[in-house]
């Protein structure tokens, strides 16, 4: 997404026209930035002239080779002995207002550890640096993208992934192939090399009337970054991309910043231009980057549409039934059947597709815990209650045959899976009978189903929450809305 003001092109900065406003997002934000390319495609250009530009005090460190005194200085204690004091050097951290620290991939696990804590929270051996504004970092790719030799970088390893999960913007840099014929001209152009960037008013000036607007903003976010970045979220850790809690945080800064700069340079943010929006802040947000390497596969793009399709919903029905298909925990669930926000057609349409999707413990969980209540409340049609009642009949009144093959030379004498079960049956707590006996009853249910990866813990827990829901919402109505049976 090419910029119109092109303010890295005034820096005399060149290839960088279609990262342009998530550079400069992670300036407003002043949130860590991460640099990954191969040698020679300007990371260190990049960020030293926007320091330079800045006007900043500014440290470029190199991570392979620097000692942590040349961070911090010589130690030396005060004249009574009881504090130490480091001597400034010009290459300390202490009164830095930006720092680069290149290489980063090469660094020795122990200095690794200190920087994270530059990074993460703008200390060192637990001391603020108050001056500090903006953490970069670069690096070479981990692994070679072509798998040519030339290509590879020897050295370059996968970042500890807190680590990497503490920059906001992990971005890669494109290489020579991947710019324009303009901008390759550009950058051949040999007459800047060397020369220090010129105070920019444009950019300076930029910074100071965002900076304040997105410290408000994110006080309270745009609802329509909230729900992007909580569906998103969901989605990919649905993929197989974890977003851990911290980071859908952080995307949700990211994109606060993103559109404040897009609406800066002029863009229109109808609905297509947000959605490129949220794609280009999204594909430069993933920590994944900095330890597996290489391109987010295309499941990145589908989550993405996907999620544009239930955010931009505008059927309320079908977006209930889509976040009703989209909500992991099975209480979550049930909780939305009992809540507003659908008739009972869309609702009954939720619950008929779950059945279907889901695998016979989860579907056993949801019909076993809601069951009586949904019939007693008339929340669904006679098709989705019939579904449910029909797996809630088979695990309130279980019957079957439990059926094993023994080791002649062994001693056992029960059936491997509910011997499992009793195991755990064992293990719960003595106070609580009632929570026993439904454990009991469900999982000997599985068992006569043949349902092999039992998850003991994890499936009473989530149906002891879905009973503990109902029971809390039952008693919220007057008793004239029960039925005896509930009651």
């Amino acid at each position: 997404m090419k910029t119109s003001a092109q303010i890295l092109r005034k820096l005399g900065v060149y290839g960088f026209d279609d990262l342009e406003l998530v550079i400069l997002a992670a300036l407003v934000s002043e949130d860590p930035m991460l640099l990954i390319g191969k040698a020679g495609t300007g990371k260190t250009y990049l960020l030293n002239s926007i320091s330079e530009s800045l006007n900043l005090d500014h440290r470029h460190y190199n991570a392979s080779f620097i000692s942590f005194d040349d961070l911090i200085g010589f130690p030396f204690p005060d004249a009574e002995g009881k504090a130490v004091s480091f001597l400034k050097t010009p290459a300390t951290i202490w009164d830095a207002e930006s720092v680069l620290i290149d290489e980063i991939s090469r660094c020795k696990p122990e200095t690794q550890n200190k920087f994270f804590s530059i990074i993460h929270e703008k200390k060192i051996q637990g001391i603020p640096l108050g001056k500090l504004k903006y953490r970069w970092a670069a690096m070479n790719p981990i692994v070679s993208v072509n798998g040519n030799s030339d290509d590879f970088y020897e050295g370059s390893v996968s970042l500890d992934q807190a680590l990497a999960d503490r920059f906001a913007f992990i971005i890669t840099v494109p290489d020579w192939a991947e710019l324009s014929r303009e901008e390759q001209e550009l950058v051949i152009y040999p007459a800047g090399e060397g020369s220090i960037s010129a105070n920019l008013s444009e950019l300076n000036e930029l910074l100071a009337d965002l900076k304040p607007r997105f410290l408000k903003a994110i006080e309270k976010p745009d609802a329509h970054t909230i729900s992007y970045c909580r569906v998103i979220s969901t989605l990919l850790g649905d993929a197989g991309y974890r977003i851990s809690p911290r980071r859908a945080r952080q995307l949700a800064r990211n994109f606060t910043a993103l559109f404040l700069v897009a609406m800066k340079m002029g863009h229109s943010l109808d609905n297509e231009d947000t959605g490129r929006l949220f794609s280009l802040g999204l594909n430069w947000s993933l920590p994944q980057r900095a330890w597996k390497g290489g391109d987010p596969d295309p499941v990145l793009h589908a989550a993405h549409a996907e999620c544009m399709r239930m955010i931009g919903e505008r059927d309320m029905k079908g977006r209930w039934l889509s976040e009703f298909l989209m909500v992991p925990s099975i209480k979550d669930k049930v909780a939305m059947l009992f809540g507003p926000g659908a008739d009972k057609e869309t609702k009954s349409l939720g619950v008929l597709q779950f059945l279907h999707r889901e695998s016979i413990a989860r579907a056993g969980v949801f019909a076993f815990s809601s069951q009586p209540a949904l019939e007693a409340l008339d929340i669904l049609d006679e098709e989705a209650l019939k579904a449910l009642t029909g797996v809630a009949l088979k695990i309130m009144e279980v019957s079957g045959e439990l059926s094993w093959q023994e080791n002649v030379s062994s001693h056992m004498s029960l059936h491997p899976q509910w011997s499992s079960c009793l195991h755990f049956l064992s293990s719960m707590p003595d106070d609580d009978t009632l929570r026993t006996r439904r454990a009991r009853q469900f999982f000997l249910y599985l068992v006569l189903n043949k349902v092999t990866d039992l998850e003991h813990g994890y499936l009473e827990k989530e149906m002891n929450d879905c009973f503990s829901f109902v029971q809390n919402y039952l008693q919220t109505l007057s008793p004239e809305n029960l039925s005896e049976n509930v009651r």
